[in-house]
């Protein structure tokens, strides 16, 4: 407790500027007006500032002496520090805030319909809590040999990096990868000082103008499937433990979330895809069916049906067993899907039947140059497990919308005009029109 003598108020004010930190004295002018109002006692918390520069926290008391409540002549002010009691509150907050924003960021993925904007929230939560200057989210592919970042959030002011890494070998950062490989934190208080057996990422970071960096190692399923990074390009320092702590459960979520994404992926691709050819199965054949004939009925354009089925596949079956069949179908499925466009489909439909989407064609022309384009590539023997394997294919093609409106009757009159094509001697193909196969 601390006796001022003043005479007035502007002396008073004047002390108490000299006393205390000026960044705060808005709080002892209220405490003045507080008591010129006729209050007798005021108290607040503000902050002072001692001879080495550090921030003390204190709690100010102001009291009128009894008996001088008009001249003011003596100000009772008492100051206790409160300092370690605001340390303890502020890291219990923070802890709650981090504890809520991880509990947030698991009900992000309860549901996987909007994983990407998942990430994407949990990133800048995350990044604003730890006062990062960049989030990110790497993911790895072709067995961990391309690193790609698939989510960014940045603070304001700050550069995206988001195009600068895409299609990364990730042998370009041997030190990363081994410590990631490892299951270890990366955490650098100050990039300057890295170890010289870490100098390809040091340059990267430093490129990137990054000042202190942290990362955590995504596991989904326990195979190493990325990594999150935070940096800070504003000031270097260390992350506190129990952050750290908090965003790896957080690396965790996302891994388990990465993991439960794969999985549902990989079931919707084994529900249309062949499982012998990886090609779309009858299933997807029939979806994209209908939905080009939906566009090719609204830009008034051409559909092009092919089924196609191997000449004499039973025989080889019989002859080299059915592993060498198996074989044959997937260097036959390889061979169909370079001789189209991107924008067509190859399906396994059956055994050793295909069918050939062509949408958007623009002259019924075009189908023939593309079956001939087949039979021509197919004309070479395969070598497949030291054996010389020569097969031919039969093709049946039907028109939208001049041979049928519908699916049922333009697979029928494609069908058809396969099985002319095999009367017609094989290694051959028929349209379903006869017109069609005389002009040509």
């Amino acid at each position: 407790m601390k006796l001022y003598d003043a005479t007035s108020k502007e002396q008073l004010l004047c002390n108490l500027t000299q006393s205390f930190d000026r960044e705060s004295f808005d709080v002892y002018r209220k405490a003045l007006i507080a008591l010129a109002d006729g209050h007798t006692l005021f108290e607040a918390e503000a902050t002072t500032r001692t001879l080495s520069g550090k921030n003390n926290h204190v709690c100010l008391s102001l009291s009128v002496a009894p008996g001088f409540e008009k001249t003011w002549a003596k100000i009772f002010v008492s100051l206790t520090d409160i300092t370690a009691r605001k340390q303890t509150e502020e890291a219990l907050k923070r802890r709650i805030d981090f504890e809520k924003t991880v509990a947030s960021i698991s009900t992000k993925f309860i549901i996987l319909s909007d994983f990407n904007n998942a990430i994407l929230k949990s990133l800048a939560d995350a990044g604003q809590l730890s006062k990062a200057s960049r989030a990110y989210l790497f993911q790895f592919s072709d067995s961990g040999g391309i690193m790609n970042i698939t989510h960014e959030w940045c603070s304001e002011g700050v550069k995206p990096e988001f195009q600068n890494f895409q299609n990364l070998h990730s042998t370009m950062f041997p030190w990363l990868m081994l410590n990631l490989h490892a299951g270890n934190i990366i955490h650098i208080a100050d990039v300057s000082k890295m170890s010289p057996d870490a100098s390809a990422e040091k340059e990267e970071f430093e490129r990137e103008s990054i000042k202190a960096i942290l990362i955590l190692p995504v596991y989904a399923e326990n195979e190493l499937a990325g990594f999150i990074g935070f940096d800070n390009v504003v000031t270097t320092g260390a992350w506190q433990e129990e952050d750290i702590a908090r965003l790896q459960i957080m690396a965790e979520i996302i891994g388990n979330a990465i993991a439960r994404k794969n999985a549902e992926s990989l079931i919707t691709h084994m529900a249309y895809h062949d499982s012998l050819t990886n090609l779309p199965n009858r299933n997807l054949f029939y979806d994209r069916l209908q939905v080009a004939l939906v566009q090719a009925k609204r830009n008034d354009r051409i559909v092009v049906l092919m089924i196609l089925d191997l000449d004499n596949f039973k025989e080889i079956n019989d002859t080299f067993g059915h592993h060498v069949g198996d074989l044959l179908l997937k260097a036959v499925s390889e061979i169909m899907v370079n001789c189209i466009r991107e924008c067509d489909t190859v399906a396994r439909t059956g055994g050793d039947e295909f069918t050939i989407i062509l949408p958007e064609i623009s002259h019924p022309l075009n189908a023939a140059i593309v079956a001939n384009k087949i039979l021509y590539a197919l004309s070479h023997p395969f070598l497949l497990e030291s054996n010389k394997i020569h097969t031919t294919t039969s093709i049946g093609i039907s028109l939208y919308p001049s041979d049928a409106q519908d699916i049922e009757n333009l697979i029928k009159k494609a069908d058809t005009a396969m099985y002319l094509a095999k009367k017609k001697g094989k290694n051959t193909y028929r349209f379903s029109n006869p017109d069609m196969n005389t002009h040509i």
